[in-house]
């Protein structure tokens, strides 16, 4: 992913001390921000809600080729209102997006926070022992749904569940024929 980083940021990155926050969004019908820092922060004009109960996001391995990179980010399953979320609404393809911000010894943001991740939610999971609960959600770039076929098919039964009677897909099947795509 290509990206620019606030000059901001990128002094305090220079600097002997750093002091770094994650911040997590899940853009659900009602969007869920959460960061790991200790209290509330005010980043990206919005408000991160302080979370004990965000526990981590694994790193995100960016490659040049297309490929379907993921990471997952754990939340504690102890706090039943996100296993509730997941449980109760459409997750999958709801974008996820992950930042880590450089903080001053007052908690305030420097610069601008660097987007870490950024895709869609493909699956969750729900580790839960007696020692231990927690929500695994892992999330995919958007090289996730490269190979997903959607829409309608070019051939004539599909054109006639849309629009009976229309005959312009009757001999798709014999034109496909006389296509050399990669063919010898």
């Amino acid at each position: 992913m290509t990206r620019t980083i606030d000059s901001a940021t990128v002094t305090a990155l220079a600097s002997d001390s750093i002091r770094m926050a994650t911040l997590v969004q899940f853009d659900f019908d009602t969007v869920i921000r959460l960061t790991d820092w200790g209290h509330d922060l005010t980043a990206l004009s919005e408000t991160w809600i302080a979370s004990g109960h965000l526990l981590g996001a694994s790193d995100a391995l960016e490659t040049s080729e297309p490929r379907v990179n993921q990471m997952t980010i754990q939340l504690s399953g102890v706090e039943q209102t996100y296993i509730s979320i997941f449980l109760n609404n459409a997750y999958h393809g709801v974008r996820a997006r992950v930042w880590k911000a450089v903080l001053d010894t007052d908690s305030s943001v420097i610069g601008a926070p660097i987007l870490t991740f950024d895709g869609p939610i493909d699956s969750f999971g729900i580790d839960d022992s007696d020692d231990k609960s927690t929500l695994q959600v892992a999330v995919a770039s958007h090289w996730s749904n490269f190979d997903a076929v959607s829409g309608r098919k070019t051939n004539h039964n599909s054109q006639q569940l849309y629009f009976p009677g229309d005959m312009g897909f009757e001999y798709s099947a014999d034109t496909v024929k006389d296509i050399k795509w990669g063919r010898e």
